[in-house]
């Protein structure tokens, strides 16, 4: 028995050694302390899964095991260190439904060399320690009688004790179990249960879901009564009226210029403009938060399963409305083709019916222009029955930004590299990396360009509403997915004042209201002179927003918002991060206050965490929802 314990010993504390080293480089390199909270829970997941290693008499086929479970480890560590170089992402298990579209748009540029280096001499250092190791037992061998019942045996032993462990009631553990949905906050969580416990607990989550075995317990009971949100003084203002969505890919207000980009301009001058407007999460959460006002933290597959979603802004108006979605995209990306209908749009156009024939762009960066598409679409709204909801998600200003040759020719013959240097030389806009390195200069030279042919789009749309007598009674939403993350632009811009995941500033997004009654309305009731509205804002408060403002009753619960005219704290959650914010104070689980912009008073803070916990609660009854109604697709 001794001689199983010290070669099987010595296998796994060199396992062990460097699990914990590779988790303590990947804790310290996206911003953790060094071991987990509960470490314990960490060590006895690895002496659970390594217990099978010691099954095995051969050496060698225990150090296959370990090596095996060590090369899943130091994958983790270089895809977390990845995703949070290039957008402060962690992995959770539940992105997996996404590796198609995230082989389609991955860039070798956003590869780590240094973690590949440290990878690769971890590998290397622990390959070569586990053969000496072997080699060293096998020139003194020993024999062990009864060999498997002793293996058995302690297997046993090892898993019976854990076995014991998390059915004892110490708080730390109960806690663990009790975890129903540990991807929400998973940052939080990943640096509470390390990684072999947070990957642990996110898998049963998954399994449980997946084959329906999750106790009906309080966690997942949904409110007795619908709760209405409260009425405001802008409640059916623009009942009847068309609504055009406008997803600007990667849409930040640095990108908005009076003079480069006018019809933009003249939307936040007009409309009503929110400038401290907020979003960090991958482009098809942002799209749907927009059209449901939500988006669960559970696994979501609109590709494999049927969902009811009544509360989505297509199906509401399906009665009344004529809904239709525009993108150049494939329907399988994002699992569109299957997600659209489910929302509840009639008529969806993507690649192949916008450009029939046609084959479709590449992801260098020579997309479709949306001045282009926006002629595809024109004829279709304005020919359509009244009212529609059209929702556009435009593709223009998507990275990278330091390729797409035809797309650098056509803009220099729209002039817009020469509009952009004479307005720089005017003294009439800046570039935001100007004293950076020259290369992402011309990056967000590029960019500005893409949201000048944006705007030339715009301009198409407000030009041909208005020729249509279409314009007055339209609301036009235009709001931005998320930041400028190719190429580090986001972070690189704010270098200066910190980058860290939690500065709010790099997720400043785009998101502006147009609409005549609304505006004229908004100033009387004020009795303001400025159409800028200070307020906290979200995609989330988008669609309580605009069922508001057409006079739609709705249950507060099931919308991660609340609409901005209500005078509500509003809070972001963000998928991505898996954090709450607003444009002062971060906190990476709803009640520890980990960052904070300016300094606060404590009532300031206890409203702050007043409305995490309210919007944790319904972003539970979001779950419930999605979960509830899940179907699988025959």
């Amino acid at each position: 028995m001794s001689r199983i314990i010290r070669e099987k010993g010595s296998l796994f504390l060199v396992f062990l050694f460097f699990f914990l080293l590779t988790e303590a480089i990947t804790f310290r390199w996206v911003g953790f302390t060094t071991f987990s909270q509960f470490l314990y829970i960490d060590i006895i997941m690895a002496l659970i899964i390594g217990s099978i290693a010691i099954l095995f008499r051969s050496n060698v086929v225990s150090l296959v095991i370990y090596s095996f479970i060590y090369g899943i480890v130091i994958a983790l560590f270089m895809i977390n260190v990845t995703m949070y170089d290039i957008y402060y992402d962690l992995f959770s298990l539940q992105q997996l439904q996404l590796i198609n579209e995230a082989a389609t748009v991955f860039n070798f540029a956003f590869l780590s060399i240094p973690s590949i280096i440290i990878s690769v001499i971890l590998c290397l250092l622990f390959l070569t320690i586990n053969i000496l190791l072997v080699i060293y037992f096998k020139k003194h061998p020993q024999k062990v009688d009864r060999f498997h019942l002793k293996t058995v045996f302690m297997f046993v032993v090892i898993n019976m004790c854990a076995i014991t462990l998390f059915a004892s009631g110490i708080p730390s553990v109960s806690e663990y179990k009790s975890q129903s949905n540990i991807t929400t906050f998973k940052r939080a969580s990943l640096e509470k249960y390390g990684t072999l416990g947070y990957y642990a607990k996110e898998a049963e989550d998954i399994i449980l879901r997946e084959y329906n075995l999750t106790d009906d317990g309080d966690n997942n009971e949904t409110p007795s009564n619908i709760v209405y949100a409260d009425q405001t003084d802008y409640f059916g203002l623009l009942e009847g009226m068309n609504v055009i969505t406008i997803m600007i890919e990667s849409g930040q207000p640095f990108g908005i210029s009076e003079v480069l980009t006018p019809h933009l301009y003249d939307l936040t001058q007009e409309g009503l403009y929110f400038p401290n407007n907020y979003s960090e999460n991958k482009t098809n959460i942002s799209e749907v938060a927009a059209i449901t006002g939500n988006y669960p933290s559970i696994n979501f597959l609109p590709g494999s399963y049927d969902y009811e979603m009544p509360f989505a802004v297509p199906n509401i108006l399906a009665d009344t409305y004529e809904t239709m979605y525009f993108h150049d995209n494939v329907p399988s990306f994002y699992s569109r083709g299957a997600l659209l209908p489910q929302l509840g749009f009639e008529n969806i156009y993507l690649h192949d019916d916008l450009y029939p024939g046609e084959d479709i762009w590449t992801w260098n960066g020579d997309y479709t222009l949306d001045s282009e598409t926006i002629e595809k679409i024109l004829p279709i709204l304005t020919s359509s029955g009244e009212p529609f909801y059209a929702f556009w998600s435009t593709l223009s200003t998507h990275g990278p930004y330091n390729c797409g040759r035809n797309n650098i020719i056509s803009f220099a013959e729209k002039n817009y590299f020469a509009r952009i240097d004479a307005a720089e030389d005017a003294g009439l806009w800046t570039n935001v990396l100007a004293n950076g390195e020259a290369t992402d200069a011309s990056k967000i030279r590029y960019y500005q360009a893409a949201m000048m042919n944006l705007d030339d789009a715009v301009g198409r749309l407000l030009e041909e509403l208005e020729n249509n007598n279409m314009l007055d009674n339209t609301v036009i939403i235009l709001y931005g997915d998320h930041n400028v993350y190719y190429h580090d632009l986001s972070t690189k811009m704010y270098a200066d004042s910190g980058n860290e995941y939690y500065n709010m500033e790099m997720y400043h997004t785009f998101f502006c209201i147009y609409n005549k009654t609304l505006t004229q309305a908004y100033l009387e009731n004020t009795g303001s002179d400025s159409t800028s509205i200070e307020d906290f804002t979200s995609p989330y408060s988008i669609v309580p927003t605009l069922l508001d403002l057409l006079g739609y009753s709705y249950d507060k619960n099931i919308y991660l918002g609340d609409s901005i005219f209500s005078g509500k704290m509003q809070v972001f959650y963000s998928h991505k991060l898996s954090g709450l914010f607003n444009n002062i104070i971060y906190s990476n689980d709803g009640i520890d206050i980990d960052y904070s912009s300016i300094s606060v008073d404590d009532d300031y803070i206890d409203s702050f965490q007043e409305a995490c916990e309210e919007l944790i609660v319904r972003l539970e009854y979001v779950n419930y929802a999605y979960y509830s109604t899940q179907t699988n697709r025959d």
